[in-house]
């Protein structure tokens, strides 16, 4: 079931007012986003992702290097991460994330998803997750009160929290690892073969047009 914590998240209250509101614009790519990939690729497939969830740490392991060679290293999908928080560790993790430079964000996301065992008290019997992400951002050459800064920054809080309720409103993801597909919500599943049989789908509907 998915969990919404107290620190950092939208009210559900908060997703539907958005989503009762006036018509939501396209889900354009902000300057800011989380992005690898062409942008001409022909084909946009965003991850909704918990950096806690320990189903997208195994997506991340086991799917996402054959995604990235066959389909964002082609040129042919380009790829965007975004947070959708299911618990209180999500907010400081996605923060050290976000504190190294942006060419380094989707190596840092597959640090701490590898290492969950070490810092992700939401799934794991971790008794000091602070001390575990400290390890881990100076792994990433981060000092220790670099990365305490990061984390106890409110600069993102606000984005995450619209970031979040746009997804509520527009896809209502029930569980993380979520994907968009040229902004429809993919409801095929998350295994490679589920993966590669939605995007060329997608991709032959592109040459077909």
């Amino acid at each position: 079931m998915t969990r919404y914590p107290k620190s950092i998240f939208v009210s559900l209250a908060a997703a539907l007012a958005l989503c009762a509101g006036a018509g939501l614009a396209a889900d354009a790519i902000g300057a800011n986003e989380n992005v690898m990939g062409s942008p001409k690729a022909p084909v946009t497939m965003i991850e909704y992702f918990s950096q806690a969830c320990t189903a997208c740490a195994e997506f991340d392991t086991t799917v996402f290097p054959l995604l990235k060679a066959k389909y964002i290293d082609s040129g042919k999908v380009r790829y965007v991460m975004r947070l959708y928080p299911l618990f209180p560790i999500d907010g400081p993790a996605y923060k050290l994330d976000r504190c190294v430079p942006p060419g380094r964000f989707f190596s840092a996301v597959d640090l701490l998803f590898r290492h969950q065992a070490e810092w992700d008290n939401a799934e794991y019997p971790v008794k000091d997750p602070h001390a575990g992400l400290i390890r881990l951002a100076q792994s990433l050459g981060l000092s220790a009160r670099r990365a305490d800064d990061c984390m106890n920054s409110k600069k993102l809080d606000a984005a995450i929290n619209r970031q979040a309720a746009d997804a509520q409103a527009r896809y209502d993801p029930v569980d993380t690892p979520s994907f968009i597909i040229d902004g429809v919500k993919d409801m095929n599943g998350v295994s490679w073969n589920d993966i590669q049989t939605t995007l060329n789908a997608a991709l032959a509907a592109k040459r077909g047009k």
